[in-house]
């Protein structure tokens, strides 16, 4: 299924996720390159690595798909092929393979790859709390496929966060005390 982009996603974005294979359940962007940082200049913006995450719902397919339209952008790994590369993604770390460093329209990017399935166990149990903290900052939504399921385990998760942080503060805090909270989640790691 071809997930269009969000209405607000601006042309750089469109344009890149162009660059892959479109059987995406949901696609965002976070990090330095997308969202200005304190004391960074729009130009010294323009020059940071653009991080992206995308949600597929069959691994296999889109990785084969992939590596026919990009495969540059993988390592060594590439010569294992797409069941190799899945399994790699779905059995090690927090259910997500990485490719870095890949230049596309002028911009140097990373992607990562995670199952919808992985996502909505991250999101809804905390299982590795790798990219359900990630979406607990501030990103940039750039597709999203009508997935009830999914839709509900996002929603859930900032729920689950902001319950979380609620029970981890003072009885009296500011209201940056409770975002820093929330930020801070996932790096008190599980």
């Amino acid at each position: 299924m071809t997930v269009p982009a969000l209405q607000n996603t601006s042309v750089i974005y469109r344009r890149i996720l162009s660059q892959f294979p479109q059987d995406i359940s949901l696609a965002f962007a976070y990090g330095s390159g997308v969202f200005k940082q304190q004391g960074t200049s729009q130009g010294q913006m323009g020059k940071n690595m653009v991080d992206f995450v995308f949600a597929v719902d069959d691994p296999v397919t889109w990785h084969t798909m992939n590596l026919l339209q990009n495969r540059k952008h993988y390592s060594v790994l590439k010569l294992l092929g797409p069941r190799k590369i899945s399994s790699i993604q779905s059995d090690h770390g927090a259910g997500v393979y990485y490719n870095t460093l890949v230049p596309v329209d002028g911009r140097v990017i990373k992607y990562g790859v995670i199952s919808t399935e992985s996502l909505i166990e991250d999101l809804m149990h905390w299982k590795t709390l790798y990219i359900a903290g990630r979406l607990h900052k501030p990103v940039k939504m750039l597709a999203q496929s009508d997935n009830g399921k999914l839709r509900a385990a996002l929603v859930g998760n900032l729920k689950s966060a902001v319950t979380a942080s609620f029970l981890m503060l003072p009885e009296s805090f500011s209201e940056e005390d409770l975002f820093l909270q929330i930020a801070g989640l996932s790096y008190a790691g599980r």
